[in-house]
């Protein structure tokens, strides 16, 4: 059945249903996404009150269309839907994003209406994401049915993280940090009610995609608890999953919110990290951690040297590491002194190792070169003070191209001269974080990662 997902992703051509002449409506912003978003296919605006939207014929309906459909974004109301999906099922579409809302969330009949829709959808043999969401981008195929804006909204750079939602809301932050970072993104998918595909269809799908290296998931509830926990167990992909609902309001909002009721928080994080899932706990953090583990090699163990030109923040991330189990890297006598003989007399040796304001860009690399080479060291964390003068505004160059055989992250907090040099560094795979929180989060998430056992690769289907 995984198969039949192909469409939503990789479609010969899109219908909008409900496309509108009018800017701001959902189905002019689903129409504009797809037509800026470089997908190469066929897109046919349905509209019966219009001749011409965006510069492309409209069709009064899906059967005026002489081509085959692989794909339509739904943006009608609910009310339409029995109708227009039973010519969905006469047209042998492949598949259908339903972006409107009105569904399960909002009432019975809307619930009746959802049911029967998805009864339509499985005789005619095809996949619907949705409804009530904001829908796909891929940003290697260019299907973008988002109604949000790119000047709103701007889309990122290719990447290796593809992020699955229950959320709208949650799908567009993702996309949009990632976007100011410079992070790279395959997919996002908003499942919003979950009518047919959920997470472990779309788990098992990335699984085989080649464009796809950590899949970042965000469960508010779900429907078939031992079909995720087994789409999690088999996947060769490292599976990152932040879940909500751990109290009585959150169940109940999450019900009101997706019209599902939320899973034993307990019991579903239990069994997810017991099948090789790696949990967050917030929004953010499942982000840094996606972030991280794609750009990354894995972490061989637990062992974090930290090197500074401002120790501060090396105070709170020794707390914080000691609650997730991580460990400060115990400096051998031989490192010591290598490092005693190669930095300046004003580095304090240790860990962490503070090169103190007085820090250069060669005093980083000399270290970050002999923390890298120390055997008792398996994580590199840089705490860096961009703003201190003394630092050469090139450091961030010099950084990239200073390999490391080692995972290593970079915390540096400021404004917006810090964001630029973040920004770099993200860009040319060195993770970097403005919270402490976060970038120890993430070290966790790359030793959790390195103690996953690799999977057999799966054979071609």
């Amino acid at each position: 059945m995984s198969q039949d997902i192909r469409f939503i992703f990789n479609p010969s051509s899109v219908a909008i249903v409900g496309a509108s002449s009018k800017p701001g409506k959902i189905g002019h912003e689903c129409l504009r996404s797809m037509l800026s978003s470089g997908y190469r296919g066929k897109i046919y605006p349905v509209n019966p009150n219009a001749k011409e939207i965006l510069g492309l014929k409209a069709y009064s309906d899906i059967k005026e269309i002489s081509g085959d459909i692989d794909l339509v974004v739904y943006a009608l109301p609910a009310k339409e839907a029995i109708r227009v999906f039973q010519e969905f099922k006469e047209k042998n579409v492949k598949a259908a994003i339903i972006v409107s809302g009105g569904f399960r969330e909002v009432s019975e009949d809307g619930k009746l209406i959802e049911e029967k829709v998805a009864e339509i959808a499985r005789e005619a043999g095809f996949r619907i994401v949705g409804p009530n969401c904001v829908g796909v981008y891929d940003s290697y195929s260019g299907v973008d049915s988002l109604f949000q804006s790119s000047t709103r909204l701007p889309r990122p750079k290719q990447g290796k993280i593809s992020m699955i939602s229950q959320s709208g809301t949650f799908a567009i932050s993702f996309l949009d940090w990632a976007s100011d970072e410079c992070v790279g993104i395959s997919k996002i998918v908003s499942l919003g009610n979950r009518a047919d595909i959920d997470e472990a269809d779309l788990i098992n799908y990335l699984d085989y995609d080649e464009d796809t290296d950590v899949i970042a998931v965000y469960i508010e509830s779900y429907t078939d608890g031992r079909k995720l926990v087994e789409a999690v167990k088999r996947s060769r992909k490292t599976v990152i999953a932040y879940l909500t609902g751990r109290t009585r309001q959150g169940g109940e909002i999450a019900k009101s919110h997706t019209g599902r009721l939320a899973s034993d928080y307990r019991i579903a994080c239990g069994a997810l990290e017991g099948a090789g899932a790696i949990l967050s706990n917030s929004l953010r953090h499942l982000f840094d951690s996606s972030k991280s583990v794609a750009l990354l090699k894995r972490a061989s163990g637990d062992r974090v040297l930290m090197i500074t030109n401002g120790a501060g923040p090396c105070v709170v991330a020794a707390d914080l590491m000691d609650e997730v189990g991580l460990k400060l890297a115990a400096l051998q006598d031989s490192s010591i002194e290598n490092l005693r003989n190669r930095l300046p007399r004003y580095a304090t040796i240790g860990n962490p190792i503070d090169l103190t304001g007085s820090a250069t860009s060669s005093d980083f690399l000399e270290a970050i070169r002999l923390g890298d080479g120390a055997e008792e060291v398996d994580i590199l964390a840089l705490f860096i003070v961009f703003q201190d003068t003394p630092l050469e505004d090139s450091f961030v160059e010099d950084l990239v191209k200073n390999k490391t055989r080692k995972p290593m992250l970079v915390f540096a907090a400021g404004g917006e001269y810090t964001r630029q040099k973040c920004r770099f560094l993200n860009a040319n795979c060195i993770p970097t974080f403005q919270d402490v929180g976060s970038l120890v989060t993430s070290m966790k998430a790359l030793v959790d990662a390195g103690k996953r056992p690799i999977q057999q690769v799966h054979s071609n289907r």
